[in-house]
């Protein structure tokens, strides 16, 4: 009777204790997203009028130039913003998944044609492989499986000063193992294992200062995003 007594004021305090906790994790979400929501009405104005400054053509060159890093600052913010807020959803529990059948050959066209111009502004071979035969259809949620890979493929671009970026597809089993490779500086060993982390940033920075950019959001979305679509991702990097 005494260990039955025990036991049920430990069960009432571990379920006291997962209560508080969810709430405290709904209360965080809340608070998130009325930040976000906040920051981003005046953040919307900003980008709205660079756009029409830029729009101009009597804008001196000087001028145009800084509206324009107005404007790219300004998206670089948004896009942390709903970083923010992506990550606040899955932590609570409160993403939701829309998996549909998607054609995953012209999925993958589409992402390729739309990430090979900053590729080649920077003067790299971007190209796609696909290694056997692929099916036609996957069952997946199309946005957030395009928010993977365009994390991916931008983050490739991003640390790539020369060289090539390969996007491969192949079959594994009843599966698609699709992989993103690219020639960059690459990340040191020590930082592998808290490369998912929020808000971790490999500090390999000496040779390209664009590693530094951004709060280190975007891959801890990528593997929970993963996660939710029950898969996985894996990395595989060197100096």
């Amino acid at each position: 009777a005494e260990l039955e007594k025990v036991w049920k004021e430990e069960k009432a305090a571990l379920q006291g204790a997962k209560e508080l906790a969810e709430a405290a994790s709904r209360a965080k979400t809340r608070y998130v997203a009325g930040m976000t929501h906040e920051l981003r009405t005046p953040l919307n104005s900003i980008l709205g009028y660079t756009q029409i400054l830029l729009r101009r053509g009597d804008l001196p060159p000087p001028v145009r130039e800084a509206v324009a890093t107005v404007h790219h600052s300004g998206e670089h913010m948004h896009a942390l913003i709903d970083g923010l807020l992506d990550l606040a959803r899955i932590e609570a529990g409160r993403l939701t998944l829309d998996p549909a059948p998607l054609p995953l050959p012209a999925f993958i066209d589409d992402l390729v044609r739309m990430v090979r111009p900053q590729a080649q502004a920077r003067q790299l071979d971007f190209r796609l492989e696909t290694s056997g035969r692929v099916p036609e259809w996957v069952n997946a949620d199309a946005k957030r499986l395009r928010q993977i890979l365009i994390n991916l493929l931008a983050n490739a671009v991003r640390y790539t000063r020369q060289g090539s970026i390969l996007v491969t597809a192949r079959r594994r089993g009843g599966s698609v193992e699709l992989a993103v490779r690219d020639s960059g500086i690459g990340i040191p060993a020590e930082d592998l294992p808290r490369l998912f982390e929020a808000y971790f940033q490999a500090r390999n920075a000496g040779q390209d200062p664009a590693r530094l950019r951004g709060f280190g959001l975007g891959l801890a979305i990528v593997q929970r995003l993963a996660g939710l679509l029950g898969t996985e991702v894996q990395v595989q990097s060197s100096l």
